[in-house]
């Protein structure tokens, strides 16, 4: 029986800025992420310029994104199965 190690070519990251409504970027803002599949959240807490990434993604499987800061949260946006670039960009603007 012969077992393949999983290659990079099944993974991706996802980047992006997490926005308040004037549209700066909003330091420590917490964006979670979901697997839809597994329902397992991973946490991100964005720094000066508001960025996050999450690396080591499937590209088997959908993610959900919301940030929350203070007492503003985003409406939550997905990274589709449709979406084969290694490295997706989606920003994150605050309600």
């Amino acid at each position: 029986l012969l077992v393949l190690a999983q290659s990079n070519d099944n993974l991706r990251a996802v980047e992006g800025t997490v926005r308040d409504s004037s549209g700066s970027p909003v330091n420590g803002a917490i964006v979670q992420l979901k697997d839809t599949k597994t329902l397992q959240i991973r946490s991100f807490i964005t720094r000066e310029n508001g960025a996050y990434l999450f690396q080591g993604l499937k590209k088997s499987v959908e993610y959900e994104l919301k940030a929350k800061f203070q007492d503003r949260e985003s409406k939550p946006k997905v990274l589709t199965i449709y979406d084969d670039r290694e490295r997706a960009t989606l920003n994150i603007d605050l309600e």
